[in-house]
C-alpha cells in the first residue's frame, strides 16, 4: 500500500504542435504567448513564420506553401472554402483568433481527403463544445477593436459571437501615404458559431462569417483614383457524430466572394468587378482504419468584367458567367505494419462539368509514417492532385485585382505530382524538437496574366489573349529548431525554396522565377514569460527579395506613363528584414479573469525594405525607377485587452 503518489510532468506551453513533419496544429488560445503586432496576434501572420511557408511583405496577401502560388491553397473555415482572406492589404487575415479553437496546416496531400488543390491547406476550427457559462474577451487598439463572447443559450445550446472593426483613418490618416499616393482604408468582420448537442455522440454546428474591406487610393503620378470594395460571406450547417467506432462530419454550405474595383483617370474610367459563389455539400467519415467521403459543389463564377468609357471608345466586355459542377469521392486505408510503422494509401476521383465539357481525374496518394511514441517521427510520401480553378490578374500587391476563373475548353485543369520526406525528434525530455524535410513538385497547365492595368481599357480586350500557359517546378529544404516548454518558447526555422515557371510567349519557352520566390528565409519567434505579470515576445525575419520585371524605356501618353519592360522577373528586390517586439503586462481583479496592456513595435530597427519598384516622373520630364517602401519606417501601437 502507498500513502501517497506524486505525478509530475513538464507543461508544454508552446502554441505550435507538429502532428507529423509538414503538418501543424496551432492552439489559438495560446496565441497570447506570441508577440502581438498592433494589438493582434494574427493566425495567418504566424503561419507565414513556419518552415515551408513563405514570408510575405506588407503589400502582399495570402500564403505560399512549398513554392506554390497563393491560389493553389485551400483556405477553409471548418472545412468550408473562403476566398481572399486578407485585411489591411494583407497585414491581417479575416480570422479573428479568439473565435477559433485551433488552426490546422498541411503542406502536401497525404490522403484522399485532401481537397482539389495542388498547394497546401489551412483550416480554422471553431469551438465545437458547449459553453457552460458566459465568458469572453475584447481588446481596444489604435487601429482596430475586437471582441468575442461565448454565451450559453440553454442546456444544450451555446453561441460564440465575434466582432471586429477598424478606424485606421482617424488616427493614422496623415501617415497613410507612400510615394505621393494617399491611402484611405477601413475593414470589419463578424463571426457567429452556434453549437447544439443532439445527444451524447451527436451535435450540430452552425457557422456564419461576413467581412468587408473598403480602400481608396489617390495616385498623383498617374492622375488616377482607385476604389476597391471586397469581402466574403459564408454560412454553413454541420452535423457531427463521434463514438468509439464511427465518426462522421457532414456539411451543407454557401460561400461567396465579391470584388468591386474601379479606376478613374484623366481621360478614362473603368470598372472591373468579379465574384465567385459556392453552394456545396461535403461528407467525411471514418470507420476503424477506413476513411471515406466526398463532396458536390456548384460553382458560379464571374471572371473579371471590363466596363470603361471616355477613352478612345466605350468598352463593355462581359464574359458569360461560368457555372461549373464539381463532384468528388475518396477513400483512404491506414494499414499498420508494425507497432511504430504504418502506411496510408488513398485515391480521389473527381468529375468537373462546365459548358458541356467534362474533365475527369484520379488522384492517388501514398504515405509511409513512423512514430516510435518516444519522440521520433518520420514520413515519406508521393501524391498527385488536379485543380480546376485558376486565380489570375495584373497584380497581387495587396489589392484584390486578381480574380477567379474555371477550367474550360481553352484552359485545361492544372495538376501536380510531388514527393516529400521529413523527420522530427524530441530532445531534452521533450523540451526541444528538431525537424527537417525536403520536397519536390512538378506542376502542369499553369497560367499567368501578361497584361497590365491599361490593357484592361483597350477596346479589343479579350482575357484569353493575355493568358500565358506553361509548367512549373518547386524544390526545397526546411529545418526548424523549436523550444516547446519552459518560460521561453518559440522556434527558429530556415527554408530554401526554388520555384520556377516555364511559359510559352511569342512562340518561345522562357523559364524564370515565380513572382513570390524567396530562395532563402530565416524566421525566429520567441515568447518569454519572466513572471506572472509579464510576457515579452519578438519575431525576426530575414528573406531574399522577390523577383520583379524592370522597365527598359518609358513615355507619356495622354498624361499617363507607358513603360516597355525587359525580361520577365530578371531582377530581384533587396533582402527583406524585420524585427517586431511586443510586451504584455497583465493583472487580475475580483470579477475579471485577466486584463492587460500591450505595447508593440513593428519593424523596430526601421529597416527600409524594398517592396516593389515604380517609374517616377521628374520635374525636368525624365524618368527614374525608384523602390517603394512601407508607409512608415516604425509602427508602434498600444492596446488594452480584457478576459472575463
Amino acid at each position: 500500500m502507498l500513502d501517497s503518489v506524486v505525478v509530475s510532468a513538464r507543461r508544454h506551453t508552446a502554441a505550435l504542435k507538429q502532428t507529423m513533419p509538414g503538418s501543424y496544429n496551432w492552439n489559438m488560445q495560446q496565441l497570447d504567448f506570441l508577440p502581438k503586432i498592433m494589438g493582434n496576434a494574427d493566425p495567418v501572420h504566424y503561419a507565414q513564420m513556419l518552415p515551408g511557408i513563405q514570408t510575405n511583405s506588407e503589400y502582399r496577401s495570402g500564403i505560399n506553401i512549398d513554392g506554390c502560388d497563393n491560389s493553389h491553397n485551400a483556405v477553409t473555415l471548418s472545412g468550408v472554402p473562403v476566398y481572399n482572406v486578407g485585411h489591411l492589404l494583407g497585414f491581417f487575415s479575416i480570422f479573428n483568433g479568439p473565435h477559433f479553437k485551433s488552426m490546422n496546416i498541411r503542406r502536401a496531400a497525404t490522403n484522399g481527403a485532401y481537397p482539389n488543390r495542388i498547394g497546401g491547406t489551412l483550416d480554422m476550427v471553431p469551438f465545437q463544445n458547449k459553453a457552460d457559462s458566459v465568458e469572453g474577451e475584447f481588446s481596444v487598439g489604435l487601429i482596430s477593436s475586437q471582441g468575442t463572447m461565448r454565451l450559453p443559450l440553454g442546456k444544450r445550446t451555446s453561441a460564440t459571437v465575434s466582432l471586429r472593426g477598424s478606424y485606421i483613418n482617424m488616427l493614422y490618416g496623415k501617415w497613410l501615404k507612400t510615394d505621393n499616393t494617399q491611402v484611405s482604408y477601413t475593414f470589419g468582420d463578424a463571426n457567429v458559431s452556434v453549437v447544439h448537442e443532439l445527444g451524447e455522440h451527436d451535435g450540430l454546428l452552425a457557422d456564419f462569417y461576413c467581412g468587408i474591406d473598403n480602400a481608396k487610393f489617390d495616385e498623383s503620378h498617374y492622375q488616377a483614383n482607385v476604389k476597391a470594395t471586397w469581402g466574403n460571406t459564408m454560412g454553413a450547417i454541420h452535423w457531427l457524430h463521434n463514438d468509439s467506432e464511427w465518426n462522421t462530419h457532414n456539411t451543407l454550405y454557401v460561400s461567396a466572394y465579391r470584388n468591386r474595383f474601379s479606376l478613374q483617370m484623366e481621360e478614362a474610367q473603368g470598372r472591373m468587378p468579379s465574384k465567385i459563389t459556392d453552394l456545396g455539400f461535403s461528407s467525411a467519415s471514418r470507420w476503424h482504419q477506413l476513411s471515406f467521403g466526398g463532396n458536390a459543389v456548384a460553382h458560379i463564377i464571374k471572371p473579371q468584367t471590363i466596363q470603361a468609357d471616355n477613352y478612345y471608345s466605350d468598352i463593355t466586355s462581359i464574359p458569360h458567367t461560368q457555372k461549373a459542377i464539381e463532384a468528388s469521392v475518396y477513400a483512404d486505408w491506414r494499414q499498420p505494419l508494425t507497432a511504430s510503422l504504418a502506411v496510408n494509401g488513398g485515391a480521389r476521383l473527381t468529375l468537373w462539368h462546365i459548358d458541356n465539357n467534362n474533365f475527369k481525374s484520379v488522384d492517388p496518394s501514398i504515405t509511409l509514417q513512423y512514430d516510435n511514441n518516444q519522440g521520433l517521427k518520420m514520413s515519406a510520401g508521393w501524391f498527385m492532385r488536379h485543380q480546376y480553378m485558376f486565380q489570375t490578374g495584373f497584380s497581387d500587391a495587396g489589392l484584390p485585382t486578381e480574380f477567379w476563373m474555371s477550367t474550360d475548353a481553352k484552359n485545361s485543369p492544372q495538376y501536380c505530382s510531388g514527393v516529400s520526406a521529413g523527420a522530427s525528434i524530441d530532445l531534452g525530455r521533450r523540451m526541444w524538437r528538431v525537424s527537417a524535410d525536403v520536397f519536390y513538385r512538378r506542376m502542369y497547365n499553369q497560367i499567368e496574366y501578361s497584361g497590365s492595368l491599361l490593357d484592361c481599357l483597350n477596346s479589343s480586350y479579350d482575357l484569353n489573349n493575355y493568358l500565358l500557359h506553361g509548367n512549373g517546378k518547386n524544390i526545397g529544404f526546411n529545418l526548424m529548431i523549436q523550444k516547446c516548454a519552459g518560460d521561453i518558447t518559440g522556434w527558429i526555422s530556415y527554408t530554401y525554396t526554388r520555384a520556377r515557371r516555364t511559359f510559352n510567349e511569342d512562340g518561345n519557352n522562357t523559364t524564370y522565377p515565380a513572382n513570390h520566390e524567396r530562395p532563402h528565409e530565416l524566421n525566429t519567434v520567441v515568447a518569454w514569460s519572466p513572471g506572472s505579470h509579464w510576457t515579452i515576445g519578438a519575431t525576426l525575419v530575414y528573406a531574399s527579395g522577390t523577383p520583379f520585371t524592370a522597365p527598359v524605356s518609358a513615355s507619356i501618353l495622354n498624361g499617363n506613363v507607358i513603360a516597355n519592360y525587359g525580361k520577365h522577373n530578371a531582377n530581384r528586390l533587396g533582402g527583406y528584414g524585420r524585427l517586431d517586439l511586443s510586451v504584455n503586462y497583465k493583472w487580475k481583479s475580483r470579477h475579471i479573469k485577466e486584463q492587460g496592456l500591450n505595447l508593440s513595435i513593428y519593424n523596430a530597427t526601421a529597416h527600409r525594405n524594398d517592396l516593389f519598384y515604380r517609374i517616377r516622373t521628374k520635374k525636368d520630364g525624365s524618368f527614374a525607377l525608384r523602390p517603394i517602401t512601407f508607409m512608415v519606417d516604425v509602427l508602434p501601437s498600444v492596446s488594452y485587452y480584457c478576459k472575463f
